[in-house]
């Protein structure tokens, strides 16, 4: 039986896409697939479809989502990002989100962090700097 929580969405944001991306991947809040530690492509937030570029797209930057595993998971890991996908964070400070739940072996759930999503957004060069210009989704 699976006993992962159902995917619970607080806070997203509408991003227009700068290139493709498939849905459960990271994306930056100027568009891009999320890099960790590249200036304009900080993770904000997972994308919720599949998008092509020039498109808006719906991102979760805080709630509870599942993603596809792409190492061995445990609840507790901090994970960061490279090119959309999300890795183990050898070092908390690259931290865009933490595993709260391994579902199974293909899939591991995460709490997205607020103060992080909004730290990248404030960095981001056309992105919100107040939670009036957020969208939020129940």
């Amino acid at each position: 039986m699976n006993t992962a929580m159902r995917q619970h969405n607080i806070l997203s944001k509408k991003v227009t896409l700068a290139e493709d991306v498939k849905a459960g991947q990271v994306i930056s809040f100027s568009g891009h697939l999320a890099t960790t530690g590249e200036q304009g492509k900080e993770p904000a937030g997972v994308s919720m479809y599949h998008g092509k570029k020039g498109e808006f797209i719906a991102i979760m930057t805080i709630g509870l989502i599942n993603v596809t595993a792409t190492f061995n998971a445990q609840v507790g890991d901090k994970v960061k990002v490279n090119k959309g996908l999300i890795s183990k964070a050898d070092d908390p400070t690259q931290a865009f989100a933490t595993v709260s739940e391994v579902v199974n072996g293909s899939t591991f759930e995460l709490i997205l962090n607020y103060q992080s999503a909004q730290a990248t957004a404030q960095t981001a060069n056309n992105s919100p700097t107040t939670d009036d210009n957020l969208d939020i989704a129940m």
